[in-house]
C-alpha cells in the first residue's frame, strides 16, 4: 500500500512544470518571430563582407529601439564593412548583462536546490514518522 503524497508537493511541481513550459514555449514564439519578420529590402553589409567593430556593444537608446538591429538583443555595436566601406548596425550581446543573467540563473537554482532540499528532509521524516508508528504498533499489539 502506498503512502498518499501531499497535495502540495503536487502544486509544486505543477508550478514549476508551468514556468518551465512557459519558457520554452516564449523562446520559440520569438525565434519564430526572428524568422518571419520583414526582411528589409538592403541586407547588412556584415552579412556578405567582412566589417571592423567601430564601437562597443551599447544598449539601444529610443530612437534606436525600432531598428531590425536593436530587436534580437537590445544592444548594438557600429561597424563598418571593409570592401563597401558603410557603416552600419549590428546586433550583439553584451557581457555585463549576459554576466547578470547568469549571475540570476545561478540564484535561482540554488534557491530552487535550497528549497528541494528542505522538501526532501521534511518528506523523509514524516516516512520515518509513519514507518516508527507501525513498528510501535506492531509491537504493541504482539
Amino acid at each position: 500500500m502506498g503512502v498518499p503524497i501531499p497535495v502540495w508537493t503536487n502544486v509544486v511541481c505543477i508550478a514549476l512544470l508551468a514556468i518551465v513550459s512557459n519558457r520554452l514555449l516564449s523562446a520559440a514564439v520569438l525565434d519564430q518571430q526572428n524568422y518571419t519578420e520583414l526582411v528589409p529590402d538592403v541586407t547588412p553589409c556584415w552579412q556578405m563582407e567582412e566589417f571592423e567593430v567601430l564601437g562597443e556593444c551599447a544598449p539601444c537608446n529610443a530612437v534606436q529601439s525600432w531598428r531590425t538591429a536593436c530587436r534580437p538583443t537590445g544592444y548594438t555595436e557600429k561597424v563598418i564593412c571593409k570592401k563597401s566601406n558603410r557603416v552600419d548596425l549590428k546586433s550583439c550581446h553584451s557581457a555585463v548583462r549576459e554576466e547578470g543573467l547568469f549571475w540570476r540563473f545561478e540564484a535561482v537554482m540554488m534557491s530552487l536546490t535550497v528549497l528541494f532540499v528542505l522538501v526532501v528532509v521534511k518528506r523523509q521524516r514524516v516516512l520515518d514518522r509513519r514507518a516508527s508508528e507501525r513498528v510501535w504498533k506492531q509491537i504493541q499489539s504482539s
